[in-house]
């Protein structure tokens, strides 16, 4: 009885020690399935940042500070390294990165409000104005079609990843719409004010006012280029 007594106990501890060898391998498993750095492990960091700035993949801050906070945590990021899926996961930061640039630069252009644009009239002083917003505006689409053509490469490259995100051809055709109206609007306005608003037409309304406003000489006036006058007539209206 005590031999069959010992047989039993030992029986037991073999057990509780196979048990325990299975356990280890499952929990090691399951820590090395979870400690896996692929696509999705990036992904995840990426959903990670638009929680915080309660952004999405279509949609980014609304300001200027904001907008230049995410750009440093998407170059941030951009230095993790993954152990599958590196070259997916920087199409997609890269795409990301171009789209803030090209908001940043389309909230820069709206600075001046309707002063900015020929939509609504204008008058030849805002010249400098509308000539600024359309730069920044074109500028923005150029990075908007960068975007464009970067996600059309991210999707036929890596259809899989891009699915994962929700990007489909979709997406590459409705930034194409929204930027080439961005960039119309923006070369309508540049060609207006240079057609009826040429630079020496809106210096001599520059001068007059500078004249009839400071006590500037007339021959220092008279010798103002159009630069030099633009900035004048900035500072005369606080514009900065």
């Amino acid at each position: 009885m005590v031999t069959m007594g010992i047989i039993h106990l030992r029986l037991v501890e073999q057990n509780r020690f196979f048990f325990l060898v299975v356990a280890l391998l499952l929990i090691g498993g399951c820590l090395s399935i979870s400690q896996k750095k692929d696509f999705s492990y990036g992904l995840e960091k990426v959903n990670q940042l638009n929680l915080k700035y309660n952004t999405t993949m279509d949609t980014y801050p609304r300001n200027i500070q904001k907008i230049e906070s995410m750009l440093a945590d998407f170059m941030e990021l951009k230095k993790l390294k993954l152990d599958e899926g590196q070259w997916p996961f920087y199409y997609l930061i890269d795409y990301e990165v171009l789209n803030l640039e090209a908001e940043k630069l389309y909230i820069l252009g709206q600075k001046y409000g309707s002063s900015g644009t020929t939509k609504e009239g204008f008058g030849c002083k805002s010249r400098p104005l509308i000539i600024e917003s359309a730069q920044l505006r074109n500028s923005s689409a150029i990075n908007g079609f960068n975007a464009s053509s970067l996600l059309k490469e991210f999707i036929d490259k890596y259809p899989d990843e891009a699915n994962s995100v929700g990007f489909s051809q979709k997406n590459v055709l409705f930034l194409n719409a929204t930027f080439y109206q961005i960039s119309k609007e923006a070369k309508r306005d540049s060609s207006v004010i240079n057609y009826f608003c040429p630079e020496n037409v809106t210096l001599e309304l520059y001068q007059k006012e500078i004249g009839d406003n400071t006590n500037l000489s007339e021959e220092f006036i008279n010798n103002l280029n159009y630069g030099d006058a633009v900035a004048i007539w900035k500072k005369m209206r606080g514009i900065s």
